[in-house]
């Protein structure tokens, strides 16, 4: 029987990586063993984590806007890899997005100068942001191997499903062109670039717009157009980061470099607005839809998911369908074989009776 067939809310994550850089060198140096290093790599994977959910918590104080679910909707650990770690969270308005991302990129910065100044290492981000549960879908990561890993204890994806993915996203991985888009970008970020795609880039583009709500007001950054492999067919791709420069005066270098050459730095973010809804649209990216702030009016969700809600309609009605056939079909079968239990029953009582005639 399956279980809770509630259709899956649409819902926006959110996804932002952190990688330690100069880590392969550091642990090659000649005469290094595991002893003079692995006390720094427990201490990025213990701190970093600890110290972005105080940055949030700490700047969602200043934003009227934020409500109490999103002030305790700080992205999780979703998953390590090597020297980076994976954050994902559900996220819930364009203000909400807003103190995330200045959350982490104020932890990009204090934390890599910190470990910077003590062993030569530093900090790289990188995010973006999907919509679920189409055109991207959660997997479960079938552990014990009693859960399909698509859509656990149910034949077809539910909200309970959605929601334990929201809760623990640890326990489960992600699959779709948003996801596959979001790592491939990583290869651009460095130390003073935290590189983000274009959707996400869209979406922050809005949240400065309104920054007397959002409160946000970092810098975005269009450097150039590159080729991703696999990305919006092989065209090229716009290249947008935020700043996260340690040295200030390496970034006045910059600038004054950057204008020198006739390519200003520093974006205007209504042209770059203009640039990306067009850019997005002529090229069918995936474009999330969020409210401002919590407590304004829901928004209309994309086609793609009403698309989507269809065929979930149906295919729940299959699966009701045959489970009320299987039920049928099990209440004949119990049927038949209680007449055949009266009938034996009935047979032994006339035998019996039967013998006892004959005994009179």
């Amino acid at each position: 029987m399956q279980e809770n067939l509630t259709k899956p809310d649409y819902r926006v994550r959110l996804f932002l990586s952190v990688d330690l850089t100069g880590s392969t060198q550091f642990k090659s140096q000649e005469g290094k063993t595991n002893f003079d290093w692995l006390k720094i790599f427990q201490r990025f994977y213990g701190e970093f984590p600890c110290e972005f959910a105080k940055n949030y918590s700490k700047i969602c104080e200043d934003i009227t806007e934020i409500c109490d679910l999103e002030r305790k909707s700080a992205p999780k650990v979703w998953k390590t890899i090597g020297d980076e770690i994976l954050f994902v969270n559900r996220i819930n308005s364009i203000t909400h997005l807003g103190a995330c991302i200045t959350a982490f990129s104020k932890t990009l910065i204090d934390f890599g100068t910190e470990i910077n100044s003590a062993h030569s290492l530093n900090t790289k981000g990188n995010g973006w942001i999907a919509a679920f549960p189409h055109p991207n879908c959660s997997i479960k990561l079938s552990r014990d191997n009693l859960e399909d890993p698509l859509s656990g204890k149910n034949d077809i994806l539910t909200e309970e499903f959605e929601k334990q993915v929201d809760e623990n996203p640890h326990e489960f991985d992600f699959l779709g062109k948003g996801i596959d888009g979001g790592f491939r970008i990583s290869r651009n970020a460095t130390i003073d670039t935290f590189t983000i795609s274009p959707a996400l880039a869209l979406l922050l583009c809005q949240a400065k717009r309104n920054k007397d709500t959002t409160k946000f007001n970092c810098d975005l950054y269009f450097h150039e157009m590159q080729q991703l492999k696999g990305v919006v067919n092989n065209n090229p791709y716009p290249i947008i980061s935020i700043d996260t420069n340690r040295d200030n005066r390496k970034k006045e270098i910059n600038e004054l470099q950057s204008n020198l050459l006739g390519s200003p730095k520093n974006t205007d973010n209504d042209r770059l607005q203009k640039y990306l809804e067009k850019y997005i649209d002529y090229h069918g990216i995936e474009k999330p839809q969020l409210r401002l702030f919590s407590s304004k009016s829901k928004i209309s969700y994309p086609e793609h998911y009403h698309n989507y809600i269809e065929k979930w309609e149906l295919e729940k009605e299959k699966i009701q369908k045959a489970e009320k056939n299987e039920e049928e079909s099990i209440g004949i079968d119990m049927s038949e074989s209680n007449t055949k239990v009266m009938t034996k029953e009935l047979i032994q009582i006339l035998l019996e009776s039967f013998k006892i005639d004959r005994k009179d």
